[in-house]
């Protein structure tokens, strides 16, 4: 990572040298004021390799301002080297150039490249956005911008954290690097990742390096309780303008959230319909039931800082399955299938009624006492499912009803329903 930043920095310094004036084209600083002046020689120490060098040095101090062309250079204390052009800076820094403002407490000024290097409580303001650090370097010609340790970047749509960032003026883009965290106080939305690419006036974003997307809730007893989304790249997208709020999360997307669980290829997390879509072999495990289907949509309601699962909507071969608590071989597992299927939940986060819609199919094993008694296989237009405790309670058919009903001692004979695959052992675990 560290060899990475270096390559940044030299590539900002290389097209800051391209861009800057030549030797003979000094530019020419103006001490605009100060309390107090005073001149003298400054002798850089003598090493293996290079012999001790001295040149003139101006010392100012109290209200300091340097002037050069459109640049200003406040702070409490400078020194001016008179032979290697370089401003040595110490005390509330403040440059100003444009529209951007930099600040810092310690640090150097380099005219003839235009470049700020600052350490302490640094800040970059630049109309709408806000960068903080403990170290920072501005380029003002090519408008580029490295900061380094403890780094936040603030603007309108997001609070970003990161180890490093390298700043794009021109394309209002940064990148940042390390320990990334995106946070957006509107959603209460947080992503973590190791790299990350943010774009300013579109508002939009960008993470890879293990992302991980959580929304902190309060349950109905007023527990904490987190949906957790891990996969290997999110792209955000906040603007207004855009007419799809949302969050696309790409690449073995994994969903915690309860007792919910959840594995597919791609998801959308649409922001203002507080809607998670999965698709591309979505699975979805809530308690010990089991859903597939082409796609598969979590519709949640929110109530303040209270969100909880209202409706679950599987398109396309959908399939409900749980192993039957009673059955002790392991092999028996209650079925419902259908071309669409709506899961609604109760107050408390259950599963109370499922409906399933056309070329509908059940299939529930029967028990007398904890004996198994046989298998029902029945078949209808819609069927609607009531559920207690997230079990079966009773079953509605209407349409077109066909059923056939097979004893234990047939039970052999009895297959299970088309789309049907228990896949437990690939349910997540963080």
């Amino acid at each position: 990572m560290l060899r990475f930043f270096s390559a940044i920095l030299l590539i900002i310094s290389q097209e800051a040298y391209a861009q800057s004036p030549s030797d003979t084209a000094q530019r020419v600083v103006v001490l605009d004021r100060a309390n107090e002046i005073s001149s003298g020689t400054f002798t850089s120490p003598k090493t293996k390799t290079s012999p001790a060098v001295s040149e003139p040095i101006r010392i100012v101090s109290g209200d300091v301002r340097f002037i050069e062309t459109t640049t200003t250079v406040d702070c409490d204390t400078a020194v001016q080297f008179l032979q290697s052009r370089k401003i040595r800076l110490v005390g509330n820094i403040v440059i100003v150039r444009d529209t951007v403002t930099i600040r810092g407490e310690e640090g150097f000024y380099f005219p003839d490249e235009r470049k700020s290097l600052l350490e302490k409580n640094v800040s970059l303001t630049d109309r709408q956005v806000l960068l903080n650090s403990q170290k920072g370097l501005y380029f003002s010609d090519i408008k580029t911008a490295y900061f380094s340790e403890k780094v936040s970047l603030k603007d309108t749509a997001n609070l970003i954290f990161s180890d490093s960032l390298v700043y794009y003026r021109i394309e209002a883009r940064a990148i940042v690097l390390g320990n990334v965290v995106v946070t957006n106080p509107t959603d209460n939305i947080v992503i973590t990742g190791d790299y990350g690419e943010h774009f300013t006036n579109e508002k939009r974003s960008f993470i890879t390096g293990n992302p991980v997307l959580t929304k902190i809730d309060t349950t109905s007893s007023g527990e904490i309780d987190t949906l957790v989304i891990r996969s290997k790249r999110m792209d955000a997208f906040r603007s207004e303008s855009d007419t799809l709020p949302r969050i696309d999360i790409t690449d073995s997307v994994r969903i915690r959230r309860g007792m919910l669980r959840s594995r597919s290829n791609k998801a959308r997390y649409l922001l203002q319909k507080k809607m998670i879509v999965l698709y591309e072999n979505p699975i979805v495990w809530y308690e010990n039931n089991q859903l597939t289907g082409d796609s598969i949509v979590v519709e949640l309601r929110e109530d303040g800082r209270r969100n909880r699962i209202n409706k679950m909507f599987i398109y396309r071969r959908a399939c409900l399955a749980s192993k039957d608590s009673l059955d002790i071989s392991g092999r028996k597992f209650n079925q419902i299938s259908g071309d669409e299927m709506v899961i609604t939940f109760n107050e408390t986060s259950q599963i109370e009624r499922t409906d399933v819609f056309k070329q509908s199919r059940s299939l529930y094993y029967t028990f007398d006492e904890g004996k198994p008694k046989g298998a029902n296989l029945t078949s209808g237009d819609e069927i609607t499912v009531y559920f207690q405790n997230n079990q079966i309670q009773s079953i509605t058919f209407r349409g077109a009803i066909e059923g056939t009903q097979y004893p234990e001692r047939l039970i052999q004979r009895v297959q299970n329903l088309p789309n049907f695959q228990w896949r437990d052992s690939e349910k997540p675990t963080d």
